[in-house]
């Protein structure tokens, strides 16, 4: 069976951005967050952001995690998701169909970013407990710690940083991969609200400035998902790939 090659992240954390890298190489069928289909728009759906949505049988989990499987055996597949989505389907059989990797940000950063579009939203739609959960699922099950990326490291050290991925991963690196156009392709999912702005302007990994119009200090609901989710993020961190 060929592996689907996942990286597994939280909203704002730069991952929308490396998914654009994976589809400048050009070797992987690359998808957009699938498992999002399934939590937001399934019969088996486990939010009620997107209530308006109708109900779709072909996002159920196992209609869709076939789909999944049944691509990677004609073709490379790389997926970007959120681990929120599936930390309790992620069993040993799930687990199996993927070379797990992840991705992580500061919540210092994140946060704000995320209450911009979603300033209702909840713990565990920031994602930090159950990213750290499916990281040690998959620890458990596979027996070793898979690759952990930053953003800092992204966006400081791109080239180094995408290199020790691809060798942690076992691909080749491609440095035209480091570059795209300033387009967000449609198979990359416009959800509700301006979720790849950034990236819609963007040619690389890059820093943009801070624009948050409310700060962690300053607001009482960032404060106590900051507190949440800071412990999981630093356990994380131990992990990350060392970029020199």
């Amino acid at each position: 069976m060929k592996k689907i090659l996942a990286l597994w992240a939280v909203p704002r954390s730069t991952s929308t951005a490396f998914e654009r890298m994976m589809q400048q190489r050009g070797d992987f069928l690359v998808l957009d967050e699938p498992f999002g289909l399934y939590f937001h728009y399934s019969e088996e759906r486990k939010s009620d952001r997107y209530p308006e949505v109708a109900m779709n049988s072909a996002y159920n989990f196992q209609p869709l995690l076939q789909d999944l499987t049944d691509k990677a055996q004609h073709q490379p597949v790389f997926i970007k998701d959120m681990a929120r989505f599936i930390c309790d389907r992620a069993d040993e059989d799930f687990i199996s169909h993927f070379d797990h990797t992840f991705i992580i940000r500061h919540p210092a950063k994140a946060l704000p970013s995320l209450f911009t579009i979603w300033p209702d939203f909840q713990l565990h739609e920031a994602g930090y407990a159950e990213l750290y959960q499916l990281f040690e699922q998959v620890k458990t099950v596979r027996g070793k710690t898979p690759p952990v990326i930053d953003s800092d490291d992204l966006i400081q050290k791109p080239e180094a940083t995408v290199k020790g991925y691809c060798q942690a991963v076992g691909i080749p690196f491609i440095p035209q991969s480091l570059t795209w156009e300033k387009e967000v392709p449609p198979e990359i999912h416009q959800w509700e609200g301006s979720w790849h702005s950034e990236v819609q302007s963007s040619r690389g990994f890059e820093k943009y400035p801070k624009k948050d119009p409310v700060s962690i200090e300053d607001n009482e609901h960032l404060q106590k998902a900051y507190e949440f989710c800071l412990p999981y993020y630093q356990k994380l961190y131990e992990y990350r790939l060392i970029i020199e």
